[in-house]
């Protein structure tokens, strides 16, 4: 098997290779194929042949019930903390009767819009795994096993924020037109004074994480 090119989400499928097969001897053998939700107790929820049926605003047909992740549709985790996040801004709305704003919708970032050299090289974090003569006492006994707190802190410190500005400044320094407000809160937005802008396109050039386009 091979791994096929990105779909519209972004996953990579397995692809068959030909005569790329060969025999093993086992003594135990645990199949895992697939996997998808125990929606027993939610059946008012599912609508035909599918999954969980939401809008936009990740609403189900229940008023008051929101669903996302693989729920809807079996997807990556990324997936479902988008839908977490537009999930909880409808439930705010609803609550407050205050209007949220929502992400703009963007292409997925590819690495040649980044600039990967800004980042500091660090290593994935290594998930320790139970020994196998565990496993095989229980069919239901984890295999990785969870991360401590300190662990999944510096497993999300090397986010590169791809897409998403994280306050690096680098436009800001690179801008000779001063053009590129800087944010005086820690979190807010860049503006761009465009009536200064000469279209150089040092700052979309510059921004590591692809944040900035230039049209």
């Amino acid at each position: 098997m091979k791994l096929g090119e990105p779909d519209s989400s972004g996953r990579r499928r397995p692809v068959p290779v030909d005569g790329d097969t060969y025999e093993m001897d086992f003594t135990s053998l645990i199949a895992a194929v697939s996997q998808a939700p125990d929606f027993t107790g939610f059946d008012s929820l599912i609508e035909g042949d599918k999954w969980f049926d939401v809008d936009e605003r990740f609403s189900t047909g229940v008023d008051g019930v929101y669903s996302g992740g693989d729920d809807t549709n079996l997807g990556l985790v990324v997936d479902a903390i988008s839908h977490g996040r537009m999930a909880a801004l409808a439930i705010h709305e609803a609550i407050s009767g205050e209007d949220m704003p929502r992400p703009t919708p963007m292409d997925v970032i590819r690495i040649e819009k980044m600039q990967p050299n800004y980042y500091q090289n660090q290593k994935r974090g290594v998930t320790a795994e139970t020994p196998v003569e565990e496993r095989l006492r229980s069919m239901a006994a984890e295999v990785a096993n969870t991360a401590t707190a300190e662990e999944a802190i510096e497993e999300a410190m090397r986010c590169m924020s791809c897409g998403m500005c994280f306050d690096c400044g680098t436009c800001w320094s690179y801008c000779q037109e001063n053009a590129v407000v800087k944010p005086l809160v820690r979190g807010e937005a860049y503006k761009f004074k465009l009536n200064f802008c000469r279209g150089c396109s040092k700052c979309a050039e510059a921004c590591p994480c692809g944040y900035i386009e230039m049209k």
